[in-house]
């Protein structure tokens, strides 16, 4: 039993020190937009990936999506630009981050909803209906 016990002790520690990096797929994009006026001009592009969305105008508590096949998600930063109804222009790096409950099977789904502020919450769905916030 003590054999067994330093064992598993010995395979946790060397788990820990190497870093669990599971690779997940994803296989969908959304900008959801939250503000209060049609924004345009919105753009997000994966870094690490080829995939990337644009859309010319977004209306209020409307989205803009990709729907494509699995993919690996390089877990990098996303770059996401758009310009508001009074004309400004807005531009985000983020990395939003994954459940650990996530399984790598699934395809998460990439969302990024833009408030009135202005402000991005970014985060990941998957086919279960579980999200994770950043």
């Amino acid at each position: 039993m003590k054999k067994l016990s330093i064992l598993l002790l010995s395979v946790a520690s060397v788990a820990c020190a190497t870093g669990y990096n599971p690779s997940y797929i994803y296989n969908e994009i959304q900008v959801v937009n939250l503000s209060t006026a049609t924004i345009t001009d919105v753009n997000l592009r994966v870094k690490g990936s080829d995939k990337t969305l644009n859309c010319e105008a977004v209306a209020k508590n409307a989205l803009c999506d990709a729907h494509f096949g699995k993919r690996r998600y390089p877990q990098q930063e996303i770059e996401l630009s758009w310009t508001h109804a009074d004309g400004s222009q807005k531009s985000q790096q983020l990395m939003p981050a994954i459940a650990a409950y996530f399984g790598t099977g699934t395809p998460l789904q990439l969302i990024m909803e833009i408030n009135e502020d202005g402000s991005v919450k970014p985060f990941f769905k998957q086919d279960s209906g579980e999200s994770s916030g950043l």
